[in-house]
């Protein structure tokens, strides 16, 4: 799922937390003739509600199971979803069970929120080979499991065919590069201003950071000790996104503030518009969709470049019914859930093998693109114990110069000097 910064958050000094949420009952395990039996109450807490049918399955499937848990789900929009977890970490109410993210999940596990699973998922003999390495990784802190990948992301170009046909322009093709989607979102804008050819925002995850990765740039070092924002390679991968906010072939960067690049693209006002496999749940949902496909993004000086990253399913630390909530984030993690996820298409499934069903599920659309950039050209996303903090003052900055206040290597430099600031503070 799409990532977007979140508030700072002064965890460090949170932590009278477990007598402060209330969730649910703390009825957990009774004894039926002689079995073992789960009950209680579990809230689940996510962002995206376009999955809100798809958990409403789960929830089915899961009840077959364990027929005496009952779970709430709790979809919110993104920025309230941040809103409610703080307020929640604070001193509130917090749900059982809930998504984290790559930039949150350093500030979360410092901050004494999340149960450690790393014990129950030994002892129920879950086989972490079976998602995602880099996702295991990240949400694995100090040595210490905080959730199981629930799905992952690359990303690609989506366009919209019409346009091209309209333009008389061929579509992308597998091994176009930058100056040919230069010179093709140049053919698609309309001097009435009706369509532009490409939206150039400011985005991290769908647009700069790829074009950075692809340059040879860094966005933080390794070690996290220093930013790459003051190299020549990372400022050509910002360079040439604000390129084509220069040529006229994107709306401006306000315009695009105001109605985002994916309104506007499933608008029908862009001919081609970066993102996430995530995309597709907005695709099928719209009047356009017969008229859409995605290709691979474009290379740079040869190099091919997509973030990956992907959501996890953590565990309040101090909810109430451990064993419920447990058995929810460990269903939501096994083959039946992840198939469930690919045929309904939710989002791409990180457990190994039901990507495939995914891709096979939606024909229509050249999705195996997302699929080939995981394998052969994907670079974990960014983060830092306080990626929310230094991702504000990219912005902060980056925006200075799509907006041609100033130049891109001015911006960058700004940027680098606040940047190495909070990494040094971590």
């Amino acid at each position: 799922m799409k990532l977007k910064k979140a508030g700072a958050l002064g965890l460090s000094c949170v932590i009278a937390l477990g007598s402060m949420a209330g969730c649910g009952s703390s009825k957990e395990k009774e004894k039926t003739d002689g079995k073992e039996e789960i009950s209680g109450e579990i809230r689940y807490a996510f962002w995206d509600t376009t999955q809100q049918p798809y958990f409403e399955k789960c929830i089915e499937k899961f009840n077959e199971q364990y027929p005496d848990v009952k779970v709430t789900l709790e979809p919110s929009s993104w920025d309230e979803y941040w809103t409610k977890l703080e307020a929640g970490a604070t001193g509130g109410s917090i749900a059982d069970v809930f998504w984290m993210n790559g930039p949150n999940i350093m500030k979360y596990a410092d901050g004494d929120v999340l149960m450690d699973i790393s014990d129950r998922i030994k002892e129920d003999n879950i086989d972490t080979g079976k998602y995602p390495e880099a996702l295991v990784e990240l949400y694995n802190v100090d040595g210490k499991q905080y959730a199981i990948p629930k799905d992952f992301d690359t990303i690609g170009v989506w366009y919209n065919k019409k346009i091209f046909d309209e333009a008389g322009v061929p579509y992308p093709t597998d091994d176009w590069t930058w100056d040919d989607m230069a010179d093709i979102a140049k053919q698609l804008t309309r001097s009435d201003g009706s369509v532009y050819g490409i939206s150039a925002e400011y985005e991290t995850q769908i647009a700069i950071y790829n074009t950075i990765f692809a340059n040879g740039g860094t966005i933080v070092s390794e070690d996290k000790k220093t930013s790459g924002y003051d190299t020549e390679a990372t400022q050509a991968g910002v360079q040439c996104w604000v390129d084509m906010m220069k040529d006229g072939v994107s709306p401006s960067e306000a315009s695009l503030e105001e109605i985002k690049g994916n309104v506007q693209f499933l608008s029908g006002r862009l001919g081609m518009y970066w993102c996430g496999s995530w995309f597709l749940s907005q695709v099928l949902d719209s009047d356009i969709k017969d008229d859409i496909d995605v290709a691979p993004v474009p290379s740079i000086n040869g190099k091919q470049a997509t973030v990956i990253h992907g959501l996890g399913n953590c565990i309040y630390k101090d909810t109430k019914n451990p064993e419920a909530a447990w058995k929810w984030v460990e269903f939501l993690s096994g083959e039946e859930a992840n198939k469930l996820s690919a045929e309904m298409g939710a989002a791409i499934p990180a457990y190994e093998g039901t990507a495939d069903i995914w891709v096979d599920k939606n024909k229509a659309y050249n999705l195996s693109t997302f699929v080939t950039a995981s394998k052969e050209y994907s670079y974990p996303y960014p983060v830092s114990k306080n990626t929310a903090e230094w991702e504000q003052y990219q912005a902060e900055e980056l925006k200075k110069a799509y907006n041609f206040q100033v130049d891109v290597k001015d911006a960058c430099d700004t940027l680098a000097e606040k940047m190495n600031e909070v990494l040094a503070s971590e």
